[in-house]
């Protein structure tokens, strides 16, 4: 089945881009399966996409798919990679949800995912050789390898429309590394070191460097859209999985997971405030040496200065997984196709929020240059109703 795209809407005369950034967080992902409909529904197709681990694999899978075929593609990524529940799981607040999750996640671990990942067995990290992938990591992607070239056109990708970057972490460096479809090639090695979650999943050779999953360092790839040389007013689709904001646990099964979901999202909000500010200074120095006489202008220091300037204005709008109380810590490798529906459509609901509002289309560029806007949802209790 193939679903078609509302027609590219026309962008206010401000914005010159759109891109969508896909933060990592495993079984989660399909929250933003669901704002990508919603984005499709509304005609706001990326020009640009990022992504990190699962947001990183889904990236690829809408950069290397015609528009039309795009939804398609996600929905057949998530049934290949979760197994027919009969019958299916528990409403949401039914009571019995929140051990249905448990029982879910822990079959996960045990037995993997069907066209993701399979546990080692006679090349367990204890009886594996030094060096080699049995030593480091507790699972085999090989499915996500195969499950990656059926559902991908990588010749699409390279062929430079929408641009693809994947997020992932230099193992010898320790530093974040962005394969990007605008300076490289893009094969489904790419994907899989954006995606290699240690211990998990072994790290993966490109080029002679071995490389683990992004999130290790940075979960969030906004940096990359906001420092990326020339500079583009755009549009930014900002689609987190764990929320910063969150109660006090009780227990310690909620220290575990408030604990998740701080050392997953915080990097967000830092960032964000972290550009705002910068964006603010370069806004600032063209302002600046727009004041000045044009033989000052000329000036090489002068104009080694503008270098750093720009006037361009970056409208995000921030949409965030918010769980509920039947969710644990183990919320994220939970793959049983009830929590992927819920999250589906938790994610179709905020999208279609956001684009029922849609405050970036009738603001005027600010003097900030980084705005802002949050899409707060109404937990569960909202998502599902018509």
């Amino acid at each position: 089945m193939s679903t078609s795209p509302a027609p590219r809407r026309a962008l206010p005369e401000h914005i010159s881009q759109i891109a969508l950034l896909l933060q990592g967080g495993g079984a989660l992902g399909a929250f933003q399966a669901g704002v990508y409909q919603g984005i499709a529904e509304a005609g706001y197709a990326p020009d640009w996409i990022v992504g990190t681990s699962i947001g990183g694999i889904q990236a690829a899978i809408l950069a290397g798919n015609p528009p039309e075929a795009r939804l398609e593609r996600l929905r057949a990524f998530w049934d290949r990679i979760t197994r027919a529940e009969c019958p299916p799981g528990p409403a949401w607040d039914d009571p019995r949800r929140g051990a249905y999750n448990r029982g879910q996640a822990q079959l996960a671990m045990a037995l993997g995912q069907p066209g993701f990942y399979h546990p080692r067995c006679w090349d367990a990290p204890w009886l594996a050789p030094r060096g080699t992938d049995g030593a480091r990591s507790l699972y085999t992607v090989e499915p996500l390898r195969r499950t990656l070239e059926a559902l991908i056109d990588f010749d699409r990708i390279n062929a430079g429309a929408p641009r693809l970057s994947l997020g992932a972490v230099n193992v010898r460096k320790g530093r974040t590394t962005y394969f990007d479809s605008a300076r490289q090639r893009i094969g489904p090695e790419h994907v899989l070191a954006s995606a290699a979650l240690p211990p998990a999943f072994p790290p993966v050779a490109v080029d002679g460097e071995l490389y683990w999953d992004g999130g290790v360092v940075s979960n969030t790839p906004l940096e990359l859209v906001i420092d990326s040389m020339p500079r583009y007013s755009t549009l930014c689709f900002m689609v987190d999985l764990f929320d910063a904001e969150g109660g006090a646990p009780a227990n310690l099964e909620e220290v575990m997971e408030r604990h998740k979901d701080i050392s997953y999202a915080s990097r967000s909000e830092g960032h964000i405030e972290q550009y705002r500010q910068l964006h603010y200074m370069r806004r600032a120095i063209s302002h600046l040496i727009g004041q000045l006489p044009a033989e000052r202008q000329q000036d090489p220091e002068i104009q080694e200065l503008a270098r750093h300037g720009c006037r361009t204005t970056m409208s995000i709008v921030h949409m965030i997984y918010r769980s509920v109380p039947t969710e644990t810590h183990s919320k994220d490798y939970d793959f049983s196709r009830t929590s992927v529906r819920d999250h589906w459509l938790s994610g179709l609901r905020d999208a279609r929020t956001a684009f029922e509002q849609a405050r970036w289309l009738h603001r005027a560029p600010g003097d900030l240059g980084v705005e802002v806007e949050e899409i707060v949802s109404d937990a569960y209790r909202s998502y599902f109703r018509d």
